[in-house]
């Protein structure tokens, strides 16, 4: 009798688990429109990516699981590519994934990403995707900062003359990427894992509460000096907003402690001297119009903006040093 029970028990037990594990078929969506995304190895925002999706991609989805919260959800879907995706990045589904698709499993709702430490150098913009010319700036970090990195990318966009670095970028537990080029030290490659490929991504500007852009610095400022015609150079690019290259334009341009010529003189730079320049700062109290504006170079000295030919105070993505010294930028999830 007991071993008749038993073995019933088994039997019904067995049909319980098939049950729960019953397979549900994949099918198929697109992306919201409008909205491109990485699909990444694990349903966690700083997980490394395996494939990255553009506007319109269809996907075809397999099952669901648990991961980081995004927009008040915590769903993640499994596509095809082995990869995952939240359902907030794909367009609307009328039904419920979590009924109409099967769980991926306990093991997909782990988390699986590397970390080393890091310093800035300089002050440094961590953006949302690995680019200074259009990927938006999700925190300003200063100078001396420590950081976690998570990752890397050696096919981000150049920042000044980091050719022997390839292009180095390094992805933080901020969800942002920095330029290697701007820290202390190289990040060990061999403690963390390639960060897979990363595309062109925007802020998420969908939520109720609009978010707002970054600053934009229009102002004109005066040039009251004389300069001499400088020497041509095709290197200098303006269109990119962070460590730019500027051309000394007088027979010397001073640089002080602080954004004041009565301040400590740290170095000067000669006429045609390329100089790289990390953020502006005004000094409109100075009487001094041409000691109003100011540019932070990289060796942590300030140059009156009229000393260079080139003006970037109609860049507007060119940064404001304030920005720096609270670490803001947009949030993203």
């Amino acid at each position: 009798m007991m071993a008749s029970w038993l073995s019933a028990l088994g039997i019904f037990l067995l049909l319980a688990d098939v049950t729960h594990a019953a397979f549900n078929p994949p099918f198929n969506n697109t992306l919201e429109r409008g909205v491109a995304t990485e699909c990444k190895t694990c349903p966690y925002t700083l997980c490394t990516n395996k494939e990255y999706y553009g506007y319109n991609t269809i996907v075809s989805l397999i099952c669901w699981t648990t991961g980081t919260v995004i927009a008040g959800d915590s769903t993640w879907l499994r596509t095809s590519d082995d990869c995952y995706v939240t359902q907030y990045d794909l367009a609307a589904y009328a039904g419920e994934y979590e009924t109409d698709l099967s769980f991926c499993g306990h093991d997909s709702t782990l988390e699986h990403i590397t970390t080393a430490p890091a310093t800035t150098k300089y002050n440094t913009e961590c953006n949302i995707c690995d680019d200074n010319t259009s990927c938006e700036v999700v925190k300003y970090l200063k100078y001396g900062t420590d950081i976690t990195v998570t990752c890397w990318t050696d096919l981000g966009a150049l920042v000044i003359n980091d050719r022997t670095e390839k292009r180095t970028w390094l992805k933080t537990t901020d969800n942002c990427y920095v330029a290697q080029i701007g820290l202390e030290e190289a990040a060990d490659k061999t403690e963390i894992d390639y960060c897979g490929p990363v595309g062109f991504l925007q802020l998420n500007y969908t939520s109720p509460v609009k978010r707002a852009g970054s600053p934009l610095h229009l102002q004109t400022s005066p040039r009251s000096l004389a300069k001499k015609s400088p020497t041509p150079s095709p290197s200098h690019d303006l269109h990119k907003r962070y460590l730019l290259n500027i051309t000394v334009g007088e027979d010397y341009a001073r640089c002080y402690e602080t954004p004041s010529s009565s301040s400590r003189l740290v170095t000067s730079y000669e006429w045609d001297h390329g100089v790289w320049v990390q953020c502006y700062e005004d000094s409109f109290a100075n009487p001094n119009p041409n000691e109003t504006s100011w540019y932070l170079t990289t060796d942590f000295c300030y140059v009156r903006e009229v000393d260079f030919w080139e003006s970037l105070y109609d860049q507007y993505r060119f940064p404001n040093c304030n920005l720096f010294e609270g670490g803001g930028g947009e949030d993203v999830d």
